[in-house]
């Protein structure tokens, strides 16, 4: 039996940009239909997220720079600055967003 895509992403957002999206009526987590890939900063820029509130973005479980292509199915997350330390090193933090 053939696998059907998903053509959805589920989106979730965490600390001061849980403010930004529930001001906006939208639920967390957020299910977005999403035909082709998208880059990250350009989904930011569709939930009116502001870049300097992003610290990382997390796609299934791994996090990425802002510039890394979503496809349907992926599980996202933006997370701002401000995460504690030793996270900040053991989840990959200080390796991304450099572009």
């Amino acid at each position: 039996m053939p696998t059907i895509a998903r053509k959805t992403i589920e989106v979730r957002v965490f600390g001061r940009l849980t403010e930004i999206v529930t001001k906006k009526n939208l639920p967390i987590p957020l299910i977005l239909d999403l035909e082709k890939p998208i880059i990250g900063a350009e989904l930011a820029r569709k939930l009116e997220i502001p870049r300097n509130e992003i610290e990382v973005m997390i796609v299934n479980g791994v996090v990425q720079a802002l510039s890394y292509s979503i496809q349907p199915g992926d599980r996202v997350a933006f997370v701002p600055p401000g995460t504690p330390g030793p996270y900040r090193v053991l989840l990959g933090f200080i390796y991304k967003n450099k572009d």
